[in-house]
């Protein structure tokens, strides 16, 4: 395993386990990686890739929740047609998210630097605090990528030579909810994945989630290990599926 530290943009790896967010097109301009080219390159796609073909309900819901909020909330103009309406309501609703997702990117970014640069950030003093607590004397790697011989590749936000994987999520008003309220299979499945793709067979995986608005407050959550071998099949399934719907398979080749 090739481990490396750049920065997320797309969701292709080399066979060396080096990102592939973008490419230079026939223009000589950067662009995104597209799933011709990963074909034509034999680019393996990212397990969160793989994962995009699952529903995920409970984030459906809460898009519609957001939406339905922007409709209450937004004031129709006059002649405005309903069409029009929709589209403005869904402009509106997508800013929740958006904003949300650049937090958690900050708040990301700020873990990392504590871990690869020393840079003391209050996220990652506060996350640096309960893994030594639990995890003690271990030496951790920080936003390494990989690319497994099933045929996927990931960027882990933190893992051990021990093989604990720590993945990390923002969430907002965390004080109200318990862990076990915050967890879903897909979080596990995204870790026996990583570990999965670095060779781990008995992974330790622990999702922590930190809240947005005070990066104070965390919530950790320790799987059981028994869950990995379930978890680890959920996703060996999906990237099955995946390789046939998208008629790829990055371990041969064939498309």
């Amino acid at each position: 395993m090739k481990t490396t530290y750049k920065a997320e943009a797309g969701h292709w790896y080399s066979k060396e386990g080096e990102p592939k967010y973008t490419i230079i097109g026939a223009n000589g301009k950067e662009r995104n990686t597209t799933l011709r080219d990963a074909k034509k390159e034999g680019y393996v796609p990212s397990v969160t890739t793989v994962m995009n073909l699952i529903a995920k309900p409970f984030l459906e819901n809460w898009k519609i929740d957001q939406a339905l909020k922007s409709a209450l909330s937004l004031k129709k103009f006059k002649n405005e047609s309903d069409n029009a309406f929709l589209v403005r309501c869904k402009i509106d609703s997508r800013k929740i998210g958006i904003d949300a997702a650049k937090r958690g990117t900050v708040i990301h970014a700020d873990i990392e630097k504590g871990f690869t640069e020393n840079i003391k950030t209050k996220p990652y003093l506060v996350v640096k605090e309960w893994l030594d607590k639990n995890y003690p004397d271990e030496e951790w790697i920080a936003e390494g990528s990989f690319c497994a011989e099933e045929g996927y590749g990931g960027k882990i936000d933190l893992y051990s030579k021990t093989g604990i994987f720590v993945d990390f999520k923002t969430k907002d008003n965390l004080e109200e909810k318990t862990p076990a309220k915050l967890v879903f299979d897909e979080y596990g499945m995204q870790l026996s994945a990583y570990a999965q793709g670095c060779g781990f067979t008995n992974p330790e995986r622990v999702s922590i989630f930190i809240d947005r608005e005070d990066t104070n407050v965390i919530s950790c959550y320790v799987w059981d290990k028994e869950t990995h071998k379930k978890h680890l099949g959920m996703f060996d399934s999906i990237l099955s599926y995946w390789k046939l719907c998208k008629n790829y398979d990055p371990t041969t080749g064939a498309v």
